[in-house]
């Protein structure tokens, strides 16, 4: 079966994600944050340089199969998500805002001594569900590469 978006889930390469060149967009809403920041963390330069990296726009299409997906790096800095499948959930969106909007705001809360690390949930647009729900809880990182 193909998505509405142009690609099928036989579509996907192994790592179970799909980058979209869109414009900038939001799919992801009800954030929540906690601290992970610690001398292992990565640097807040590093994060902001992903911000700057991904303004032009972007989707990535997760596929709804277990385990973390690394969506963005640079240098020291990774921003993750591991999405919940407990409705079967086939296919999460997660937009360039999204990514941002976190990082921007565990800089803001978090950040200190110029590294920052953070977790927390959010609940982000899927495509394909077994009950047709929109929000599927998916669970963000910014971690240290």
């Amino acid at each position: 079966m193909h998505l509405n978006v142009g690609i099928s889930p036989g579509d996907f390469p192994p790592n179970g994600i799909i980058f979209n060149k869109t414009d900038s967009v939001q799919d992801c809403d009800t954030p929540s944050f906690w601290n992970r920041t610690s001398n292992a963390s990565p640097t807040v330069a590093d994060c902001q340089q992903i911000t700057q990296n991904i303004a032009g726009g972007g989707t990535w299409y997760v596929l709804g199969i277990a385990g973390q997906r690394q969506l963005v790096q640079y240098g020291t800095c990774a921003f993750g998500v591991t999405v919940f499948i407990p409705r079967g959930v086939l296919l999460t969106k997660i937009g360039n805002q999204d990514i941002i909007n976190r990082i921007n705001t565990s800089i803001d809360k978090f950040a200190s001594n110029g590294l920052v690390g953070a977790e927390g949930l959010m609940e982000c647009e899927d495509i394909l569900s077994a009950d047709g729900y929109r929000d599927d809880p998916v669970d963000w990182g910014i971690y240290h590469t």
